[in-house]
């Protein structure tokens, strides 16, 4: 892995880099100023374009950093760029007149504005192919006319489109406004968008909205609020004409449904929503009271498990990978839809109902590295039904804290699992539990501080037919329960 330049920055550039992973697949290039991080890529080859106009003059270090879908990472030695920006072609706006001008060529495209401090009350701002939207921090504002309804306040149409540094105040809460209420929409059609440095506060609806036949859209380095009465941070509907979705270093806290959903449900696609990305994410605070019922009486209540999510993922080859998910109220991070070749290493999930759950069509996937605490069930795999189940997962090295009714929980159909290495401190046992599930390899796993009893319990169970499902043609191996872990 290297920086490749360019190391003199003058006016508008791509910076480069070259990257490899040995055994693993590249999900992200991060350079990184001083420190900071610029932007991130998740394409190849990898690239990031920069205007020094819009960055700190004089002499600098810049390096990249590797992740990759193992969750390993590896930086760069740092490199020199000296930046000294000519004359900008940027056009600069404030409110009132010249506003107006930058709304009218942010649509026609191809044109960098940057905005002063300062409240932009828009209908909607619409940006069009190589349009650069920039502002100076978080008193730059975009928000609604007061009272007014929208559909969403910015909105992304085309290809090769930033939207960076500055606030979207979405206005809060409205009646009668489930339909409308989107901070930034990216269309239909859209790809190589990204969006940095947000502060998105006050969201009707969603944070991020994007749908279609979409690309390389990017949300980095940013801040998602709601008060509680939004439903989402980052809503994304994939599919087989979607792909290299990803968000990126970003705090999401405070909405009902889910705080980023890379949703697609179609069972057994081979290329949907491929390659999406939730990395280093801050998710908190997912909570709907609607479903307060769930809590006290889930067998009679309704709609239980369709949302309060921290990180949902449904398409292929899918990376999630070092978030920390925080008091979702239903799961931590939930797999649906073609989940294959997923990976969910090294995140730290606390205070949810279930820390990570496997909907029943994820298969060859890599569950490793976690931190689990204070849930009931740790890790949670759906049973088979409907013709989809889970299998040939692993469960590698995850560690598990006061799970107080299971750590690894494996339902009917979900055979043929690598199970090695957890370690489940205190909460309850058995610590993994086979229900109706076969040829699964457990071996090496550890439990301390907890009650006596077995780490390893088998169970028999029911397919969605009624026929008995018994465990059966298990390896267990090296289980043991220890002083200390």
């Amino acid at each position: 892995m290297q920086f490749l330049g360019p190391e003199r920055l003058t006016k508008p550039t791509t910076l480069r880099a070259e990257a490899r992973a040995g055994s693993g697949r590249v999900v992200a290039v991060t350079f990184v100023l001083d420190g900071k991080p610029l932007g991130s890529d998740t394409v190849a080859p990898y690239a990031l374009d920069v205007d020094p106009a819009l960055l700190p003059a004089g002499k600098h270090q810049l390096r990249v950093v590797t992740v990759d879908n193992l969750g390993r990472r590896s930086s760069s030695k740092p490199a020199r760029v000296s930046i000294s920006a000519s004359p900008s072609s940027v056009l600069i706006a404030g409110p009132g007149e010249r506003f107006r001008h930058a709304v009218a060529a942010l649509r026609r495209g191809n044109v960098t504005v940057r905005l002063a401090p300062g409240r932009y009350e828009v209908r909607q701002l619409r940006l069009g192919s190589g349009a650069r939207l920039v502002g100076s921090g978080t008193k730059t504002v975009i928000a609604p006319r007061p009272g007014a309804r929208y559909w969403a306040l910015v909105v992304a149409n085309g290809s090769n489109i930033r939207i960076s540094n500055l606030t979207v105040d979405g206005g809060g809460p409205m009646a009668n406004a489930e339909d409308a209420g989107i901070a930034v929409a990216v269309f239909d059609g859209s790809r190589d968008v990204r969006l940095h440095g947000l502060r998105i506060t006050n969201v009707r609806t969603h944070g991020v909205n994007v749908w279609g036949a979409h690309s390389n859209i990017s949300v980095q380095d940013s801040l998602i609020e709601s008060d509680g009465s939004a439903q989402a941070g980052v809503f994304v509907l994939g599919s087989d004409r979607s792909r290299d979705t990803s968000v990126i270093r970003t705090r999401i806290r405070g909405f009902r449904s889910f705080g980023i959903l890379l949703g697609q449900k179609e069972y057994g696609r081979p290329a949907a929503a491929l390659h999406g990305l939730a990395l280093d994410n801050h998710i908190s605070d997912i909570r709907d009271p609607t479903r307060d019922a769930c809590v006290y009486s889930e067998r009679t209540a309704s709609g239980c498990g369709t949302n309060e999510g921290g990180i949902w993922s449904g398409g292929v080859e899918a990376a999630i990978i070092g978030n920390t998910v925080l008091r979702a109220r239903w799961d931590g991070i939930e797999t649906v839809g073609s989940s294959t070749r997923t990976t969910i290493v090294g995140n730290e999930i606390r205070t949810t109902r279930t820390g990570i759950y496997l909907e029943h069509s994820t298969n060859h996937s890599l569950i490793s590295r976690n931190l689990i605490a204070a849930t009931e069930a740790a890790i949670n795999v759906e049973w088979r039904h409907e013709g989809q189940g889970s299998s040939h997962n692993v469960f590698a090295n995850n560690r598990v804290v006061a799970a107080r009714d299971v750590g690894l929980f494996v339902d009917v159909g979900g055979d043929s699992n690598r199970i090695t290495g957890n370690v489940f401190v205190a909460g309850g046992r058995p610590a993994i539990v086979l229900q109706g599930s076969s040829n699964n390899l457990v071996q090496e796993n550890l439990g301390c501080k907890g009650p006596v009893g077995s780490i390893v319990g088998m169970q028999t169970a029911r397919w969605d037919d009624g026929r008995v499902a018994e465990s059966q043609g298990n390896r267990l191996a090296g289980n043991r329960r220890v002083t200390s872990c």
